[in-house]
């Protein structure tokens, strides 16, 4: 996985210095003393990490709905930290799950197990609307998928809602964030995403990006390298990886 990591950086800084290379100057003329600050360029961070809030410990939900732990079941791999964050942007839930199936069930509850989200579905993803007063600041939530036909849904992972605070400032970044046109505009969102490792909100951001602009090798790479963060999606993040570096090659 690192060595994945380490590839997908290559290609970003590649990327990232080809996107900023200034244009050519005339040489200055002698006694002028020119301009001698370069610009900045913008580098996906080499440190990931902070995605998964698992090492916080926290009451853990086992109960599984409507079954018994005794009979097997289909069950899906769902593709998040074990912990993750969430803002409420354009989140995008993901899972994959072995064999023939009639569909799913994602179903998100407290920690009571009330059910807050239950939405049937035939796609193995789900962008997850405004729940506005429904999840409240700084609380934890759960969130499973139950594979058709079986009756039960598998093991939870955590959500953790932002804080009012965290929410202030990411709004407040939210509002700021543009760029000099259209793509970059389109782009800095999920660059406030990442930055604050808010991991359904960043692989929404750059899946939507992506299916705008399937030729852009960065995107790729930047959701590549999140993907990268957990086992359960390294595959993805490998697979994010080849694009990049083939649509990277064919811009040569």
């Amino acid at each position: 996985m690192k060595r994945l990591i380490l590839c997908l950086l290559v290609i970003l800084g590649v990327l990232s210095a080809r996107a900023q290379q200034p244009p050519a100057q005339t040489p200055a003329k002698p006694g002028s003393t020119g301009n001698a600050s370069k610009p900045a360029k913008k580098k996906l961070e080499a440190d990931l990490s902070g995605f998964d809030l698992s090492d916080d410990k926290s009451k853990k939900v086992s109960t599984m709905f409507g079954g018994s732990r005794g009979v097997a079941f289909p069950s899906a791999t769902l593709y998040a930290p074990k912990r993750a964050k969430l803002y409420g942007g354009p989140a995008l839930f993901e899972w994959a799950s072995d064999g023939h199936n009639d569909g799913y069930v994602l179903l998100i509850t407290d920690e009571d197990e009330t059910q807050i989200v239950k939405q049937k579905l035939t796609e193995s993803h789900y962008r997850l609307p405004s729940l506005t007063g429904k999840l409240q600041p700084g609380e934890i939530y759960y969130w499973r998928v139950q594979v058709l036909p079986s009756a039960v849904a598998g093991e939870p992972l955590e959500i953790k809602m932002v804080s009012a605070a965290e929410r202030k400032q990411i709004d407040k970044e939210l509002a700021a964030a543009t760029g000099s046109d259209a793509y970059q505009t389109a782009l800095a969102p999920a660059q406030v995403y990442l930055k604050h490792r808010l991991w359904f909100d960043a692989i929404g951001a750059y899946t939507e990006l992506i299916e705008k602009f399937p030729d852009r090798a960065e995107l790729y790479a930047q959701r590549g390298a999140i993907y990268s963060q957990i086992d359960a999606t390294s595959k993805l993040g490998e697979a994010d990886a080849a694009r990049a570096a083939s649509l990277a090659k064919s811009a040569h």
